[in-house]
């Protein structure tokens, strides 16, 4: 199963039981994600090294299963790429299927996203994931319940991959001051639905809630002085830009992908 990866441009969280913790905002998906397929060993191999994801582990507990699972990405973990939760969502849609569960779609993203939340790992991605293109969360819940409207921008994306920033460790203690921020950030993105504004919100968020070094910052500013649009991936060290090819002259890992207007489907 293969489900994309997904990209916030901003947030605001809610941490409470899983099926009421989720996060407002603004995420897309974008071509590039994860491969997820079933294998004999009862160990997870993640591009060919074995490795221990909570997220993942709870996921196979939650479905009784005993055997292991093959990831496979050209994605890294923990730059803001959501791989937790495509991880979890394409296992347990991969789980659904083999063990003929015949769960349908959002209940089975529920799953996943129960899985982020007792794991701190994540609070959206999997509701962005269900959907795909430039998803816009309005209540922060599970998928099933989650209140959400999609902009189909077909776009290509720059990005600028610097390092790794750990969500659980940003989120605790700061939750109330970041959805105030986040929800304000909202506001201001629906009173002008663009790509533009999307981006110029998204950051002003960075930016107030302190999340943007020097680093991303300067990054930043590259792009706009060639005329492009850019913000801080939430939660990585790294940009994301329209027309943003500058970053490739940046330190850092650059790449470029499509926004992904579906985001799951079965592996090739």
């Amino acid at each position: 199963m293969f489900v994309s990866s997904s990209v916030t441009c901003f947030f605001a969280p809610k941490i409470d039981k899983p099926d009421k913790s989720g996060s407002l905002g603004v995420s897309f998906t974008i071509d590039e994600g994860v491969h997820v397929s079933t294998i004999d060993d009862n160990k997870i191999l993640f591009n060919e090294k074995y490795v221990k994801i909570p997220t993942l582990e709870y996921i196979l507990e939650r479905f009784g299963y005993d055997g292991g699972v093959k990831i496979e990405t050209n994605l890294p973990l923990g730059c803001g790429f959501g791989l937790s939760g495509a991880i979890a969502l394409a296992t347990s849609l991969e789980l659904n299927e083999i063990l003929r569960l015949n769960l349908p779609l959002l209940k089975v993203a529920d799953i996943a996203h129960e899985a982020e939340v007792v794991n701190r790992t994540g609070l959206g991605d999997v509701t962005t994931q269900c959907h795909g293109g430039f998803v816009v969360r309005y209540s922060t819940s599970k998928p099933s319940k989650c209140k959400v409207d999609r902009f189909l921008w077909n776009v290509e994306i720059d990005f600028l991959v610097m390092g790794e920033i750990k969500t659980d460790e940003v989120i605790e203690g700061n939750v109330r001051e970041i959805y105030k921020i986040g929800k304000n950030t909202l506001k201001a993105f629906l009173k002008k639905p663009s790509l533009e504004n999307l981006f110029r919100v998204s950051k002003e968020f960075s930016l107030t809630t302190g999340f943007a070094d020097d680093d991303i910052i300067d990054a930043i500013e590259a792009v706009e002085s060639e005329g492009g649009l850019a913000s801080m991936i939430m939660l990585g060290r790294g940009v994301f830009a329209y027309k943003g090819s500058v970053l490739r002259e940046l330190r850092g890992s650059y790449f470029k992908s499509n926004v992904s207007l579906c985001g799951i489907r079965k592996n090739l």
